[in-house]
């Protein structure tokens, strides 16, 4: 049976930005999330819908980063390493692999 899929829409993107970016310097905020990712999603305004899986919190990347350069990936139209990450964890969860033990 597949699973359900919500894609975050523009705005969305960037709240989920920061709540990423939040989590990648918080431990405590990184493992509320883990415990309860509806919460912390509603408490960043972005109503996510239920009976739909959550995303997973991506890893964080090597070397430094800036929030605006993060949110501005998340939303931005033409595809950026971070936004294609975002989208995609929030697409599919992490890589499953197929029957023939291949990653997507």
């Amino acid at each position: 049976m597949a699973e359900s899929i919500y894609i975050l829409g523009d705005e969305d993107r960037k709240k989920f930005a920061r709540l990423v970016a939040a989590a990648w310097q918080d431990a405590e905020l990184r493992g509320r999330y883990e415990s309860d990712p509806r919460a912390l999603l509603s408490q960043y305004g972005i109503a996510y819908p239920e009976g739909v899986p959550t995303p997973p919190l991506p890893p964080k990347p090597e070397g430094e980063f800036d929030i605006t350069d993060l949110e501005t990936a998340a939303g931005t139209s033409a595809p950026s390493s971070v936004s294609t990450i975002l989208t995609l964890t929030t697409m599919t969860g992490p890589s499953v692999p197929d029957t023939a033990g291949d990653t997507f």
